[in-house]
């Protein structure tokens, strides 16, 4: 990833520091890589679970396991209570302090395991499962384990040490892996989902306990975190708000359209959100803290916002619409052809996940110009506009969700770059304009792409044959459309370069 060119030297004015951009931009770049091998590893584990599963457990089974995640994603939200965030950006970060922060996570963990555990009747109530009791009171341990991981991950992300978390969260990942089919194996239905859930987390609190150079001390009084509870206050907030309409569809669907259609949509939301995330969540990593550093620099500030837009943009877009058009056999070749239901919500879902990824940039921009209130009350306000749609939406089933959901995605993304950007150096063309070749050139693939495929028999062909013939068709119209453009065609050689240093580099 390119960073902001220019002088090698910029004041930080939020630590009164002097940055090294090129070091900002080394380990921005080092971050970064790091960070998407992660990613990718992450999904390609993820992939083999999915489709080794899916062969075994019925969509009833991923139905009981996501009606309590549900309730364990919203409880999920105290856990950390924006500790660790504020033991990355603190300046002065002492060990007391973050010993202190250490403790108030576990005792959090502590008091949802048991608050979790307590309510697990209340769960069997809702959705008239009682199969679910047992299943959140097991679920609901994972609050501790996790608890006692979450200052040494936020340790090793602060040292920008991403090559140690990423091992960690990889071999979590494979354990999870590993317990959850071998217990499908012997016919432990959801059990085997849970299992091996709470097997992934607990290997990686582990390791994170191993790799990471943070030892805790003992509670002190007096170590100076009020600050640090301030600002974990109100990203806590946001994530509380922020947590209703992530889940308030699955909660819906789970409770008057029943587990086997909340199965087929969780699935569909989980397979898609696989790739965007191995895209967004590297970008994310890096773009945060280097936009801080530039926010009293406006002319910076802009490009290298207007760059990172255009860097998401570029990876997000035209995967999001190859996707859609290739729901059919992408969901026939991973999760088989009895999950066909899957198809229509999954391309449904790639509609919104098309401008959601360059879209979310603008919390960044929000909080990078410490605008934390502002961003709560965006949270707020995008919160109840989604809850909104998905009450409508449910009269129509799990497809109404969907279209609810991207309806009101896009006409609320206006007013919303209106309100972020309000008192910073940006404005709504600083955000179009970064996007506007991968839209058009995504959009003109995509159509021009499903129109060969349905005209030239290829839906005949096997998923895998399919996709890899859509996939050539969609590359190329993509690069050529691009090309029209002064900047498609810089993209295009920046790319080019990119991968001849990759080819240097192995070799």
């Amino acid at each position: 990833m390119k960073v902001i060119e220019g002088d090698s030297t910029h004041k930080n004015l939020v630590t009164d520091e002097v940055v090294d951009m090129a070091d900002l931009k080394k380990k921005s770049i080092r971050g970064g890589m790091l960070t998407m091998a992660s990613q990718s590893a992450s999904i390609g584990i993820q992939l083999i679970s999915t489709v080794v599963l899916a062969r075994i457990l019925s969509p009833e089974d991923y139905g009981v396991m996501a009606m309590v995640m549900a309730v364990t994603a919203f409880a999920g939200l105290f856990r950390d209570l924006g500790l660790s965030s504020a033991a990355i950006q603190k300046k002065d970060l002492t060990k007391a302090q973050q010993s202190n922060l250490f403790w108030l996570n576990v005792a959090m963990g502590l008091i949802l395991t048991i608050i979790v555990a307590s309510l697990s009747p209340l769960v069997v109530w809702f959705y008239g499962k009682p199969d679910l009791l047992w299943v959140t009171v097991t679920l609901s341990a994972s609050f501790l384990i996790g608890s006692l991981g979450t200052q040494h991950g936020a340790r090793l992300v602060r040292n920008m040490q991403f090559g140690r978390k990423a091992v960690a969260t990889i071999i979590g990942a494979l354990v999870t892996l590993v317990t959850s089919v071998l217990l499908a194996l012997y016919e432990f239905s959801y059990w085997s989902l849970v299992w091996g859930n709470l097997a992934g987390a607990l290997a990686t609190t582990v390791l994170l306990f191993i790799m990471s150079p943070f030892r805790p001390g003992w509670y002190t009084r007096g170590a100076g975190i009020k600050s640090m509870l301030g600002f974990g206050a109100n990203v806590t907030a946001f994530d509380l708000v922020n947590y209703f309409h992530r889940n308030l569809d699955k909660v819906l669907i789970g409770k008057f359209l029943g587990s086997e259609m909340l199965g087929l949509y969780s699935r569909a939301y989980q397979l898609l959100m696989l790739p965007i995330t191995a895209i967004r969540n590297p970008i994310n990593a890096v773009a945060f803290p280097a936009m801080s550093r530039l926010k009293e620099q406006p002319e910076d500030y802009k490009k290298y916002y207007r760059k990172i837009t255009h860097l998401m943009a570029l990876g997000s877009m035209p995967l999001t619409a190859f996707l859609f058009i290739s729901a059919a056999p992408l969901i026939e070749l991973t999760l088989g052809k009895e999950w066909s239901g899957v198809t229509p919500i999954f391309s449904l879902l790639a509609i919104t996940g098309f401008i959601q990824p360059v879209a979310g940039l603008r919390g960044n921009v929000l909080l990078s110009c410490g605008h934390g209130q502002r961003y709560l009350l965006w949270g707020i306000f995008n919160a109840v506009c989604v809850c909104v749609g998905f009450l409508i939406g449910i009269r129509w089933g799990v497809i109404g969700i969907a279209t609810s959901y991207a309806i009101v995605n896009y006409i609320t993304l206006y007013p919303s770059l209106l309100f972020a950007f309000k008192n910073t150096p940006l404005s709504p063309r600083d955000f179009f304009g970064p996007i506007l070749v991968p839209v058009f050139a995504s959009i003109v693939a995509a159509l021009v792409s499903q129109f060969l495929s349905t005209r030239g028999g290829v839906h005949e062909l096997k998923p895998f044959a399919q996709l890899s013939l859509i996939g050539f068709v969609f590359a190329t119209l993509y690069l050529i459309t691009s090309a029209i453009f002064a900047s498609g065609r810089a993209s295009i050689m920046q790319l080019y370069r990119v991968l001849v240093q990759l080819k240097q580099r192995q070799a």
